[in-house]
Parts: structure tokens; C-alpha cells; sequence
């Protein structure tokens, strides 16, 4: 699914965060909880139930008082991938959903390298199926294997990614990859409101979508890959014109609405080169290290 050389350009690598925090398991990044780590960090007073072995003997004998020496606690960050299989994303060359796949499987790839726990989950057909939660890089052949098995189909993604929140309650990262073609943005993007992950939004849109001239001008029948509906009309250099408008503001929308507390808004197209976007591209922009 990755290419050698990609595997080992992101050998060394982690996923860089802002907010999200460091809560489940023994890892590689320091959490806001303090434990029996290596690293002092501070005194505080003993408690009935603590260890007693953490009890500093040198403070006891200098102020008369129990103190217990706390240490920084490193532990795995939670990272939540998920992919929009909708039928939307058949389309493209490559197709969307296929450079999704392969983008998820790098970043997850990443995160393992970083020493996080990491799992994928791919909407289609209405529900979003979870692959198992990953520890380790020996296991990613597990997560090829199950990315894989996965089709595109069916229509709904921001209504079950509503319905995926519970699972994302823990404050790790989540990161959605779609072509993120919803109705309304402002509407169909509450759903990410109560989240409290820290987003990467990824919006994934193929060349045609950028530049439909590529398809050419003439008669045409569109027909919405989710709905069926059908609309007929000329296309020709107007026609393009307004739709390369549209596509602007409906994205600005989209962007706004995103970095309006929900996260960071990424876009990408579908025939990017995947070592490039993530060597060089998205470590100059900080999300890779």
C-alpha cells in the first residue's frame, strides 16, 4: 500500500499536535498526569493510598512534613482516522477514495512511529466500520490488510460521523479525510462541534473537480453519484466559469467553518504525490516532524 522509500522517510517521524493530549497507555509523549515516570517535576503533600516508596526521606528530615516526589507520566496519544467512503469518492484518477486509503495508511504509519495507538475507520453504505487499535509498527501489515477490504458506496457521511463522536470522546487527535461534499457546511459541520479531539480536516478533491474543462464542453447529463439525481445542461466556457467560482466560495465556507474552532483544514488533491505531501509539504507546515 506505501512505498519503501515512504516507510522510511517516516520511520523517524510523529504526528505534531497542538491541543490534544497524551491518556491512554505507556508512550512517547508527556501527558498532563504525573506517575512514576523518570523526570521529577514536582513535591506534593502525601495523601492516605499514596506510595509510600515515592515519600522523599531528605524533604522529611528538612521541614518535618511527608511529601511524595511526582514524576512525568509519558504516555500514547489517541489518533482517530477516519475515511469517507461515500460514493463521491470513486471518482478521480486516482480515485478519491483510494488516495484516502493510502494517505490513512501513511498517517497511521506516522503515528505508530511516534509511539501513539492509532485505529482507522471508513464510512460506506451508511456506517463506519473501525479497524482494531493498532500499538506498534509491526502491526500496521494488520491495518493494510483491512484498509484493503474496504468499498466506497452510499451517501451520509457527516450524519454518521455525528454518530461516531462518542467514540472520539477522549481528547486525542482525529483526523477526517473526505471530499467533504455536504449540503450546507455550516449545518452539516455542527456535528463536529461537541467534539473535543483536536481536527485535521483533510479535503480531498480530484483534478476534474479543480478544472472540470478537463472533461471538455458540450451537451452533458450530471448525475449526483449519491442521489441519482440528473441535471442536464451545455456546458461551455460561462458554464466553467461560474462553477469555478462556486467551487471557491463553497470551499472558503468550508475552511471557515472548519478553523472556526473545529481545527485545521487541509487540501489535497487526489493525484498528489503522497511522499512530497508528507516529506516536505506538511512538515513545513508543522503537522509532521
Amino acid at each position: 500500500m506505501l512505498s519503501p522509500g515512504l516507510l522510511a522517510s517516516l520511520k523517524r517521524s510523529r504526528l505534531v499536535v497542538r491541543r490534544a493530549h497524551a491518556t491512554t497507555g505507556i508512550g512517547e509523549r508527556r501527558s498532563r498526569r504525573k506517575g512514576s515516570g523518570m523526570e521529577f517535576v514536582d513535591y506534593r503533600k502525601y495523601q492516605p493510598g499514596d506510595d509510600v516508596r515515592h515519600l522523599d526521606p531528605h524533604l522529611y528530615l528538612r521541614t518535618g512534613g511527608h511529601y511524595v516526589r511526582e514524576h512525568a507520566l509519558e504516555q500514547q496519544l489517541p489518533v482517530s482516522i477516519i475515511v469517507d467512503g461515500s460514493a463521491s469518492m470513486k471518482f478521480g484518477t486516482p480515485s478519491k477514495f483510494d488516495f484516502s486509503c493510502g494517505l490513512a495508511a501513511a498517517l497511521a504509519f506516522a503515528g505508530l512511529a511516534g509511539g501513539d495507538v492509532v485505529e482507522v475507520g471508513v464510512h460506506a453504505s451508511g456506517r463506519l466500520s473501525w479497524s482494531p487499535r493498532i500499538r506498534g509498527v509491526r502491526r500496521l501489515p494488520v491495518l493494510f490488510d483491512w484498509l484493503a477490504t474496504q468499498c466506497p458506496g452510499g451517501c451520509g457521511f457527516a450524519k454518521v460521523l455525528g454518530k461516531a463522536l462518542p467514540r472520539l470522546a477522549y481528547r486525542g487527535l482525529a483526523i477526517v479525510i473526505s471530499d467533504w461534499w455536504v449540503d450546507d457546511p455550516d449545518a452539516d459541520l455542527q456535528v463536529l462541534a461537541p467534539l473535543r479531539q483536536e481536527v485535521f480536516a483533510v479535503h480531498v478533491v480530484s483534478a476534474e473537480e479543480l478544472d472540470p474543462a478537463r472533461l471538455g464542453i458540450g451537451e452533458t447529463c450530471l448525475v449526483d453519484s449519491e442521489t441519482a439525481h440528473e441535471i442536464e445542461l451545455m456546458v461551455d466556457r460561462d458554464v466553467l466559469d461560474r462553477y469555478r467560482r462556486a467551487f471557491v466560495s463553497w470551499q472558503d465556507r468550508l475552511q471557515a467553518r472548519i478553523a472556526s474552532g473545529l481545527g485545521r483544514y487541509l487540501l489535497v488533491r487526489s493525484d498528489a504525490n503522497l511522499e512530497r505531501l508528507l516529506i516536505h509539504d506538511w512538515r513545513q507546515l508543522g503537522l509532521i516532524a
